[in-house]
């Protein structure tokens, strides 16, 4: 069996709508209302990066996994825009290499996997993958969420990627120059590397994860 493990880098877009800034105000300050010692513009920067809506893909880092001969291969993408970096994740998506594979990640199907549709519907990038287009839950036929293995479809439960690694002994893609929260900003400073070495790091992570549970959900 062939898998495909993956994951995305995101941050806020540029020259949003006069409707888009209003609702993003509004959220940031439904969560300043909730909990004032929040930075707005930190808010904001997470708001923004985590919907599609307002935020966009800078790359991708994925690990090509055959289980036959236990072959892998990195790649990640980050080209010089955003369109560029999903016409060409969705060129792999699409091609005939890929059909039959089982696509692998951590809180994919709540965040990775939509975000991805919903940016490539932006740009017209057609999606004939129909495995990749499967979100069905409560399923592993096409997508392997593992933090919905981890807790059981329930997301209120669902530990972080550091605190799944760090059970099984595996060693956490966090603690670099580049984490989660510091992403946007490294990306306006221009540290490009600094980030792909940070999707990297987490795509190692949730392969390492993988192997350890794999025997359990397939």
């Amino acid at each position: 069996m062939k898998y495909l493990i993956f994951d995305i880098e995101t941050c806020p877009r540029k020259n949003l709508t006069a409707v888009q800034k209003e609702d993003i105000f509004n959220k940031v300050k439904k969560k300043m209302d909730s909990n004032p010692s929040m930075v707005p513009d930190e808010i904001e920067s997470l708001v923004c990066s985590v919907s599609p809506f307002y935020g966009q893909v800078i790359c991708i880092g994925m690990k090509w996994y055959d289980d036959s001969n236990n072959v892998t291969k990195d790649i990640v993408l980050c080209e010089e825009s955003e369109e560029e970096t999903l016409n060409k994740f969705f060129k792999i998506i699409n091609h005939d290499s890929c059909r039959g594979v089982k696509f692998v990640h951590y809180n994919g199907l709540g965040f990775d996997v939509p975000f991805l549709m919903i940016r490539a519907t932006s740009f017209n990038i057609k999606i004939t993958n129909k495995s990749f287009l499967n979100l069905r839950r409560f399923s592993f036929q096409s997508h392997i969420d593992l933090m919905m293995f981890l807790c059981s479809w329930d997301k209120y439960n669902a530990p972080k990627l550091a605190l799944a690694c760090e059970f099984y002994g595996i060693e956490s893609p966090k603690g670099g120059e580049v984490e989660g929260n510091s992403v946007a900003s490294a990306f306006e400073r221009g540290d490009i590397k600094a980030i792909e070495d940070y999707v990297s790091r987490d795509v190692n992570a949730t392969f390492e994860l993988f192997t350890k549970l794999k025997d359990y959900i397939i």
